[in-house]
């Protein structure tokens, strides 16, 4: 009976860091940019040492994610929050995104709607 009580307890341990895992949805979506795909390297190099010799190899450095992130236009990646935190300034927050948004909407057209006076008289 005590190895029961022992693996129910270790499910419901597990149970519990699963739910503490929040899961945050990200996404490619440009704005101003014709990209369809946004590609990140997450890798590092490191030094380890084979039969004497200096030999580097890669290894991930965000642990979950592959080393080379490819994230379609519109796709939906879920990851955890210590993930998140790693991949730091590549990911925008909704408010600077939003900010981002409204400078945009905010800037004046390339070309005006109707020609001025002063336009009119310089082609003239």
């Amino acid at each position: 009976m005590a190895a029961k009580k022992k693996t129910t307890k270790t499910a419901s341990k597990t149970k519990s860091k699963a739910k503490t895992q929040k899961k945050i949805q990200l996404t490619f979506n440009p704005i101003m940019s014709a990209a369809d795909k946004f590609r990140i390297l997450l890798r590092k190099k490191e030094i380890k040492k084979v039969n004497g010799m200096e030999v580097p190899f890669y290894v991930p450095k965000v642990e979950g994610l592959p080393m080379k992130l490819v994230v379609a236009k519109g796709e939906v990646i879920e990851v955890t929050e210590e993930q998140l935190e790693q991949l730091g300034n590549w990911v925008e927050t909704e408010e600077e995104y939003n900010k981002r948004q409204k400078f945009i909407e905010n800037m004046n057209p390339q070309h005006p709607e109707t020609l001025t006076w002063d336009m009119i008289v310089a082609e003239g």
